[in-house]
């Protein structure tokens, strides 16, 4: 990605107002969760563009690279959660484009930036993430419910 489609992603995210989902949006420079902006850069330092996409509103969000890296969002995930979790999925996504493919690595790489923005500060500040996180099912990528959230926590405590 070049430097002047860089420049006009920071330029439309600043003049865009935001505008009611119901069609996919971006590419964005940043999303805010809970009054925080969130942005993603690859490990070689590219930016990663963000959409806002409708279709993937069942998901959390979904990493990719087409050529470029992107993140998809579902809108409907993000309206409907407290701001720490929805930012810690959002790191998620981003660590993919840092940590490959790897769900554990990705789930430590996103409690591990919650922790360095000062989101938290406390174990105790983790506990309804970890919680539900607790109640999900695995699958052939991820570990089940339980034992992710304390794959997370022991990342959160390294």
């Amino acid at each position: 990605m070049n430097r002047s489609f860089i420049l006009a992603i920071l330029l439309m995210a600043l003049l865009l107002p935001p505008l009611p989902v119901t069609a996919q949006q971006g590419p964005l420079a940043y999303v805010t969760i809970g009054g925080q902006p969130m942005y993603c850069v690859t490990s070689q330092g590219q930016q990663v563009a963000i959409f806002i996409d409708p279709s993937v509103n069942q998901f959390i969000g979904v990493a990719q690279n087409n050529g470029y890296p992107i993140i998809r969002l579902g809108p409907g995930f993000f309206n409907s959660v407290p701001p720490l979790v929805g930012q810690f999925w959002f790191l998620h996504e981003c660590a993919h484009h840092s940590v490959g493919g790897n769900e554990a690595l990705a789930d430590c790489f996103a409690i591990k930036n919650l922790r360095a923005l000062g989101a938290i500060q406390h174990p105790a500040q983790a506990q309804q993430l970890l919680s539900m996180i607790s109640q999900m099912p695995g699958s052939y990528t991820h570990l089940p419910g339980p034992a992710r959230a304390q794959n997370i926590f022991n990342c959160l405590m390294n």
